[in-house]
């Protein structure tokens, strides 16, 4: 799990994660993280977003200002060799 602590960070993370091209979005307090999937047209839980089925996972902000978010959620820098 990553750890945000306080809203400062929890919004430079999801702009950077939007300009990784991660489809996540606050709603509210919560992040909401789109990934899409075919079979979410047959769920009750899915989603359609920009004319694309998926599944949205929200991450709530608890009590004390704290967000978890699961690494699956997270999209990398990919690293470069010199």
């Amino acid at each position: 799990m990553l750890t945000l602590r306080g809203l400062r960070k929890a919004d430079q993370f999801v702009r950077t994660q939007q300009s990784l091209g991660n489809d996540v979005r606050w709603d509210g307090w919560d992040m909401v993280f789109f990934r899409a999937a075919d079979k979410a047209v047959y769920s009750r839980e899915g989603a359609f977003r920009n004319g694309v089925w998926g599944f949205d996972n929200r991450v709530k902000v608890d009590d004390s200002g704290v967000w978890e978010v699961d690494f699956r959620n997270v999209k990398r820098v990919p690293r470069t060799r010199a």
